[in-house]
């Protein structure tokens, strides 16, 4: 067969609706808890490779973080965080930028229920322009007590999904997981 045959046969394939719910999200956690952990297993064992085999590698871990996040988090209960007094959905972001996360996760600072489970926060598109500006978009000054880098933002006051105002200077990433889960 041709590839014109081949082309003018083919009909589009019907893969179904997905319906957002704790099965999905359960499914979507173990299938990406298996590819971050495959991943991790032929990154530590490229040392002799190529950088650009270890470069798609970690590109790998950032897609499958990133659609974690995006589907899961976003889909069941948007952020983690949300600016107080918000009155729009803002801008999702990793409260740790997610290369530090991935960066972790490789090294093993971070278990992959810990890397998937990352702190994110709902803030307004002025005060993400503030980490902007003062370059924190990407960096962080503190990883344990990761809202440190929303010092630069004047008077922003930050609660949990379910509505509980956090003590930004005091909360670690341990409280973050304690309130959350791994």
């Amino acid at each position: 067969m041709t590839l014109k045959d081949r082309i003018t046969e083919f009909k589009t394939l019907n893969h179904g609706r997905v319906t957002r719910d704790k099965v999905s999200y359960k499914e979507t956690h173990e299938l990406i808890t298996e590819e971050l952990e495959r991943l991790l297993c032929k990154y530590r064992s490229s040392v002799d490779k190529h950088m650009q085999h270890r470069r798609l590698l970690r590109d790998g871990v950032d897609y499958w973080l990133r659609r974690y996040h995006n589907y899961t988090i976003m889909g069941d209960f948007r952020s983690h965080y949300r600016q107080v007094g918000l009155t729009d959905d803002g801008i999702f972001e990793h409260v740790i930028p997610l290369k530090i996360i991935r960066d972790m996760l490789i090294a093993g600072v971070l278990t992959v229920g810990e890397a998937l489970n990352a702190p994110t926060c709902r803030i307004s598109k002025d005060n993400d322009g503030q980490l902007r500006k003062n370059r924190l978009v990407n960096s962080t000054p503190n990883c344990w007590i990761f809202f440190t880098r929303y010092n630069v933002v004047e008077g922003i006051i930050i609660k949990t999904h379910d509505r509980k105002v956090i003590d930004r200077p005091e909360w670690t990433l341990e409280n973050h997981y304690v309130h959350f889960g791994r």
